[in-house]
């Protein structure tokens, strides 16, 4: 349901760990090639670009019995057109804008990091259709504002709502001039109950996009509630590290935080994933490392799958070892996952992961989520097409072969947040968190979540330029 800015990351330190494969989950920003180079490499025809796409999908492609007959196919159609023409319907999923195919097929970039360096606004948001006397306004719901952003600077916060872009309210078209990364004015606006009208509050100035670092961590906090020291941690994406696939300096952070974790004494654990689409499984794998119980280290992570005619690429990826994880392990007896519609790929791979190991001591607390169980191989030829290209080629399993969720998680208890005011992250009365402390302590700053009033409901939509940050792919050495 939201549209994800484009946003830039600074580089950090380094740290290598060891694993049998490089499984990452991309986002697919507004502004995926927005940073496309020279193709000067490149070949001088799409027909060379589509035969060496048909011949990997003939190998490699989950479901390559699939696909059209050689005779049939447009070798000189533009190569995305070409890719259509040959993805099978269980390739991806329906969404409400349409069908959401998995494998993709983009334009070199100047790096080789997945998260390349774009501009942004520094905020992400969701929209939602709402009714105002007689009229319909499309408005945007912020979910989030990063540090030393333009967004921040102008004073815009999580939960604000957004009426108009530039003096024009309540079409979606016009949250497309948020594209531009030029200087532009938001009309912010409340709902008043009593008369079921959105009321207009007032305009900020957002500067133009620019450099700024987009850091999974958006919030840990370390409450402690009679004998429970719960700990918190808003994860929004699985990046091992901001400057491509070999810096592992998030990694190394993550792993420094829950160490820290670990000396405050922390037994039990909410984990945030309503936002997160996914990313690195190396990310995923720490992650998981570090919740599950220390007994289970170095057992199965999760499994890995490929069509029959590459069944000697099948693997085991493992729970990293007590010396890997140095002294962040929490050994956890139980885990609350507070999720969101957009809860996908390696956030649902931690999740089932965990499963064998915790039960139905994983306690999810939200909504459903995505529900992806399949992944990509990245086939990185650019320097001779022109061309980085992702099918589908492997699904994911955990210990016990489970991967019961294509349609998604269902919550163990169901809190859609936009029936709510939105509030900063961390904050103890903020619903999906208050929730976990009620079922941890008993106690919460809302008493019970679900007695209180609520604001109007949102009917919160996907954009039709939203983009899920949910391709798990597997880097071809």
């Amino acid at each position: 349901y939201s549209i994800s800015l484009p946003l830039i990351r600074k580089k950090k330190g380094m740290l290598r760990m060891k694993i049998k494969s490089y499984i990452l989950v991309i986002l697919f920003s507004l502004s995926f090639a927005a940073c496309e180079k020279e193709d000067n490499n490149g070949p001088k025809t799409d027909n060379d670009v589509n035969l060496w796409i048909e011949r990997i999908m003939r190998e490699n492609y989950l479901w390559y019995s699939e696909l059209p007959e050689k005779n049939t196919l447009n070798f000189d159609a533009e190569p995305k057109a070409f890719l259509l023409s040959l993805l099978s319907d269980k390739d991806g999923k329906d969404l409400p804008e349409g069908h959401h195919y998995y494998s993709t097929l983009e334009k070199a970039v100047a790096t080789k990091s997945i998260f390349n360096d774009r501009d942004s606004y520094g905020f992400d948001f969701a929209t939602s259709n709402l009714k105002s006397g007689n009229n319909i306004y499309k408005i945007a719901v912020v979910l989030y504002v990063l540090k030393d952003s333009p967004a921040e600077e102008a004073g815009l916060k999580r939960g604000d709502w957004i009426l108009g872009v530039n003096g024009a309210e309540g079409t979606i078209q016009n949250y497309d001039i948020l594209r531009s990364g030029g200087s532009v004015s938001l009309q912010l606006a409340r709902y008043d109950e009593d008369r079921e009208v959105i009321i207009p509050t007032r305009e900020i100035a957002l500067g133009a996009s620019c450099v700024v670092e987009d850091t999974p961590f958006l919030k840990d906090s370390v409450y402690t509630i009679g004998n429970s020291c719960i700990g918190y941690l808003m994860y929004n994406h699985f990046t091992i590290g901001p400057d491509g696939r070999d810096d592992m300096s998030y990694n190394l952070y993550l792993q420094q935080l829950f160490e820290k974790f670990k000396s405050r004494n922390v037994n039990e654990f909410v984990l945030d994933l309503r936002y997160n689409g996914g990313g690195d499984v190396r990310c995923a794998q720490l992650l998981a490392s570090l919740l599950a119980p220390e007994s289970v280290l170095g057992d199965t992570f999760c499994k890995l799958e490929y069509n029959d005619k590459n069944e000697s690429k099948n693997n085991v990826i493992p729970l990293l070892k007590t010396s890997e994880v140095r002294s962040g392990n929490l050994n956890l007896k139980r885990l609350f996952v507070l999720t969101g519609s957009n809860t996908a790929s390696s956030s649902e791979l931690v999740i089932n992961s965990l499963k064998p190991y915790l039960g139905n001591n994983v306690r999810l607390i939200g909504v459903q989520t995505f529900g992806k169980t399949v992944g990509m191989s990245v086939y990185d030829e650019s320097e001779k097409y022109g061309w980085i290209f992702s099918p589908v080629t492997f699904r994911s399993y955990n210990k016990e072969g489970k991967a019961d969720y294509a349609d998604g998680f269902s919550p163990d208890i169901r809190i859609n947040e936009f029936n709510w005011n939105l509030v900063s992250f961390g904050e103890t009365n903020e619903p999906l968190l208050a929730e976990a402390i009620y079922e941890i302590t008993g106690r919460s700053s809302l008493k019970s979540v679900r007695s209180v009033s609520k604001p109007v409901p949102l009917d919160i939509s996907y954009s039709p330029q939203q983009s899920i940050r949910n391709n798990m792919v597997l880097y071809i050495e």
